[in-house]
């Protein structure tokens, strides 16, 4: 397995791919792209072609933007005694029990993610044989667009509903520690809560994750249950068959 987590970009072009590739049977059998844009769609492309399992950046690096969303959401979400007290590392080298915690907690939904991240991916791959590379952007495409359709909505208006899912989308351990009520209080940039309202491993990405057709997104489910009620929480996530 080749996982390239620093480097230039496009460091691997098509060109370079032809040497990591002998006789048509890939050298690699598995890249997961830790760096951003290290090898070009083209490059990735070659090399899906001849064989070798590529998960790019797009899929890769999600896990980054969560857990700095995350650590930002903290800091608005304290009073700053409150974020000194248990978010910042003591004279002594102490650290923090609540931030310890919270790291294990932010490392949890950054797994959660990451599975069903995959879990698509590989579904789709194989019931279309397209590449997973493709995917990997059409799935980032049709997220992005369920966000911008859902804040379009009036359902964050919806006071139960929106309360709901920010009681599901928030790290529960900022729950029990300030309450949702602080946190709505202090976290004062409509635009931050809407956010995670829409994306934050919320509706957006469990409607597309869960969605027959997760690459394509069809603007429809904004009308079913999954996105106007509560039952998304619950449902079953998508089952895949992926290798041992």
């Amino acid at each position: 397995m080749f996982v390239p987590c620093g480097g230039r970009p496009e460091s691997i072009d098509f060109s370079s791919a032809t040497r990591l590739i002998t006789d048509g049977r890939p050298n690699i059998p598995y890249i997961v792209e830790g760096a951003n844009l290290f090898i070009t769609q083209e490059a990735k492309l070659r090399l899906e072609k001849a064989g070798t399992i590529v998960f790019k950046d797009a899929s890769a690096n999600k896990g980054g933007v969560t857990s700095s969303s995350l650590e930002v959401l903290a800091s608005l979400s304290f009073d700053d005694a409150g974020f000194i007290e248990h978010m910042c590392v003591k004279d002594d080298g102490t650290v923090p029990e609540f931030y310890q915690a919270y790291v294990r907690q932010v490392q949890a939904t950054i797994r959660e993610n990451a599975r069903l991240e995959f879990e698509t991916l590989w579904r789709e791959g194989e019931a279309t044989g397209e590449s997973r590379s493709i995917l990997s952007d059409r799935l980032s495409i049709a997220i992005t667009r369920m966000d911008e359709e859902l804040q379009a909505t009036e359902l964050w208006d919806n006071v139960e509903l929106r309360r709901s899912v920010l009681n599901d989308a928030l790290p529960k351990l900022l729950l029990d520690k300030i309450g949702l009520d602080s946190i709505l209080e202090r976290v004062c940039l409509p635009p931050i809560l809407l956010d995670i309202f829409s994306m934050m491993n919320t509706l957006a990405n469990h409607t597309i994750y869960r969605s027959p057709t997760p690459t394509s997104a069809p603007s429809s489910v904004l009308s079913s249950p999954a996105a106007s009620s509560t039952a998304w929480a619950s449902a079953p996530a998508p089952s895949a068959s992926s290798p041992s």
